[in-house]
């Protein structure tokens, strides 16, 4: 699992953040527009539904989480891998890029999902710029492998190694733009990756199945059909590898928040998050209680 910061929640932002949580990875997207936050649960859940019944999702849930984070700082204070994909202005991206050089951890990576602006311009003003590139996602991020890649003068060929590895392990292939304008796929092309994406799941299902069929089942009923009660308490109680609080990652998870009972946070940081009226970082919703759950 790597820890994954998007920046900027529109469209492009959130099918990011979906495509990485999909692969496992644990996300934080966060927005200066709450009302762009307030809209991510509900893209990701029609994503989740478009993919399963197009055949591109094998199980209906993606696997890593998604948190919507209302202050930048918490989302790239533990980031390993941090992508802007905000609006096409160099200002604005300028900017967030210093900011986030500054308030990130020092080897974490920074990329740019511009389409069309310089990066060496974007990372004018970063901290470390050597741990900087460009990086495009092609629309639809969940079954398109390309990724463009465009590093800054300044960015360090172990950086472009390391991204490499990380997207490779996620099925996709990085590619360099040949001449001056950005790859844009027809629709045609965009179809066709997208069948041999599913001919690609359907064949891999198909050696589990087989997998499947020759082993002895070592599980009772039990462990195969959760009940709803069951299924809705794995959705709110973190497992042993992922119990740090999503904001502050230092103190446990300890920490109910009312009404949605999403326990992502620690005491002292839920109350943060009620006290600047923010809203809950996995569903949205606002938050009129916190309850302190003691672990035994």
């Amino acid at each position: 699992m790597v820890r994954i910061a998007v920046i900027g929640a529109g469209q492009m932002g959130v099918k990011i953040a979906g495509e990485m949580a999909y692969h496992g990875h644990r996300v934080k997207i966060y927005d200066k527009d709450p009302s762009n936050l307030d809209k991510v649960h509900n893209i990701l859940e029609d994503d989740k539904k478009d993919l399963y019944n197009s055949g591109l999702l094998p199980n209906k849930n993606f696997v890593g989480q998604v948190f919507c984070m209302s202050q930048l700082e918490e989302a790239v204070l533990d980031a390993e891998f941090i992508i802007e994909v905000v609006v096409e202005n160099l200002k604005i991206k300028q900017d967030i890029f210093e900011r986030i050089s500054h308030c990130c951890k020092e080897d974490a990576i920074i990329a740019s999902n511009t389409l069309r602006i310089d990066i060496n311009e974007i990372t004018d003003r970063v901290f470390k710029k050597e741990r900087t590139l460009g990086l495009r996602f092609l629309f639809p991020v969940y079954y398109i492998p390309e990724v463009e890649i465009n590093p800054s003068k300044a960015t360090g060929p172990e950086i472009v190694e390391k991204v490499r590895q990380f997207l490779e392990r996620m099925g996709k292939t990085l590619f360099f733009r040949s001449g001056s304008q950005p790859l844009i796929l027809s629709e045609l092309q965009r179809e066709d990756r997208k069948k041999a994406r599913q001919e690609e799941i359907l064949s891999s299902s198909m050696v589990g199945l087989a997998i499947e069929r020759t082993m002895p089942s070592l599980m009772h009923s039990g462990n195969t059909k959760a009940t709803k009660a069951q299924d809705e308490a794995a959705s709110v109680i973190p497992s042993d590898l992922d119990r740090d609080c999503a904001i502050c990652m230092d103190r446990v998870r300890d920490c109910l928040l009312s009404p949605c009972h999403h326990m992502v946070t620690c005491f002292e940081c839920g109350n943060m998050l009620q006290n600047r009226h923010d809203a809950c970082p996995v569903c949205r919703k606002d938050i009129h209680k916190t309850i302190r759950v003691f672990h035994t």
